[in-house]
């Protein structure tokens, strides 16, 4: 048996917890009461998954294994997330939504930005001077006759500031848009680590299962010889055949659920409806030191992106507020008209006119002050969601660091009940061995040991639940688990 190494603290930093290695010491139990069995047992059990607990070992990545069902997709938790940020719908969507706002931005600066119109026309007229003038003249029509005009019109905002703050909000827009699809991207990632996590899981389980489906098998076949030797009972062989078939309908259900969650990530990863995702990792322990709570929380406060997008959405709410007050304020154009004009292409003459104009807002019927104080309210309610998000980051943030060291310490003694539970088994079997007792306390030692198994199963799981959480509420989970 591995010796456990022990976290401890020093300088403010952790040490990382190797758990116990579960079917060594298993196969080590069994041996010691059975040798020819424990030899094929051994045999069997190189055969089958194993529930090491040490650090990740990464099978290959994104790559279909021809031994397995064709349409098992095998993948690490860095491909899987890969793969559902490049062809989620809703993240593309989110990017879509992202690359509209910034022509919505263009469309506001256009507002400001010098404009001009070109045009050509040829024209056939003929006037009647009696509606021109108002009584009857002789001659009563004045053509026909031909116009040929090539002229240009142009507009040139000078001051212009409600459009500029229009154009400001919109630019703001345009950046929350943006930070809007990367929170997609954060919640899609969270969503796909969390499967992952909880497919790695359910196949520790099943590997767990089966570890204990070997040793019951070296328990039956040790009752059997002591009941053909005349030292045991057939009870202690109905007893161990017993046994055995439990785990054997707990692999069953454990190897069904393994399933469901590797079609279930299939689901959030857009794969087809007859694929399924095979991990090719296993369930850890393995894990750095925790970090201070205030210096999460503040690069929290820096890089979540939907925190950002609320506060760009208010800054674009206070420039929306400026540009209606704006609107009371006067614009300056320059503007004019620049023609050739003539009746014939060869006799054509420059005709133009410009001007400086003056606009200046006297009565608009209480339509600036409603949008005036419509955007105020907007601002406001914009701050408001602002800090409601920075509290709700801070609660996620200290629940994350509060999961995380409750993880640490659950590892750390389901480690040592583990460790005690394949003691209790060792011992009880011993004495079974020995004839000393029945097998009804090895039985309930293998109890004992599959309850133990299952807790740190568990903590492992809390524990790189808890890691992910963390890196969520940071704001750099598809960052952490992506690249």
């Amino acid at each position: 048996m591995s010796e456990i190494a022990k976290r401890h603290f020093k300088d403010g930093k952790r040490s990382t917890l190797v758990p116990l290695f579960l079917p060594w010491a298993l196969q080590a139990v069994a041996g010691l009461l059975a040798p020819t069995a424990y030899a094929q047992a051994v045999h069997e059990q190189q055969q089958s998954p194993s529930v090491p607990a040490s650090a990740t070992q990464a099978g290959p990545g994104s790559v279909r294994d021809p031994a397995s069902d064709p349409n098992a997709l095998s993948l690490t938790m860095r491909d899987a997330v890969k793969l559902a940020l490049k062809q989620n719908p809703g993240l593309l969507a989110a990017r879509l939504e992202a690359l509209e706002s910034a022509q919505t931005a263009k469309i506001a600066r256009a507002a400001f930005l010098p404009k001009a119109t070109a045009g050509l026309e040829e024209q056939m007229q003929r006037l009647n001077l009696a509606t021109l003038i108002g009584q009857e003249s002789a001659p009563y029509s004045v053509g026909p006759y031909s116009n040929v005009q090539l002229d240009a019109n142009f507009d040139i905002p000078l001051i212009a500031v409600s459009a500029w703050r229009t154009y400001q909000s919109e630019k703001l827009r345009e950046k929350a848009s943006g930070r809007n699809a990367a929170a997609v991207q954060e919640s899609i990632a969270g969503v796909v680590v969390a499967q992952y996590l909880s497919l790695l899981r359910s196949k520790a389980t099943e590997q767990a299962v089966q570890s204990r489906i070997d040793l019951a098998t070296v328990l039956l076949r040790l009752a059997n010889d002591q009941l053909r030797q005349g030292t045991g009972t057939s009870t202690d062989a109905l007893r161990a055949n017993v046994e055995l078939l439990v785990e054997k309908e707990n692999l069953v259900r454990a190897e069904a659920q393994t399933r469901g969650y590797g079609y279930g990530l299939a689901q959030v990863l857009g794969l087809s409806e007859d694929q399924q995702v095979v991990p090719a990792e296993i369930l850890t322990a393995a894990d750095g030191p925790v970090p201070e709570g205030k210096e999460v929380l503040d690069e929290a406060f820096e890089t979540r992106p939907d925190l950002q997008s609320l506060s760009a959405l208010s800054q674009a709410a206070d420039y929306d507020r400026q540009a209606a007050e704006a609107q009371r304020l006067p614009e300056f154009h320059f503007d004019g008209f620049w023609a050739q004009t003539g009746r014939s292409p060869a006799g054509v003459l420059p005709a133009y006119a410009y001007q400086v104009e003056l606009k200046v807002p006297v009565f608009s019927g209480g339509r600036i002050t409603a949008e005036s104080a419509r955007a105020k309210l907007a601002a406001k309610r914009t701050k408001d969601l602002v800090t409601e998000r920075r509290q709700a980051i801070t609660q996620e943030v200290r629940n994350a660091l509060s999961s995380l060291e409750a993880a640490h310490m659950e590892l750390e003694l389901s480690t040592e009940a583990l460790r005690l539970s394949t003691r209790e088994l060792t011992e009880s079997r011993n004495r079974f061995a020995a004839g000393v007792t029945t097998n009804i306390e090895v039985i309930t030692a293998q109890t004992s040991l599959a309850q133990a198994t299952d807790t740190q199963i568990g903590a492992m799981y809390d524990l790189q639940q808890a890691k992910a959480d963390l890196s969520r509420a940071r704001g750099r989970i598809a960052e952490d688990y992506g690249n």
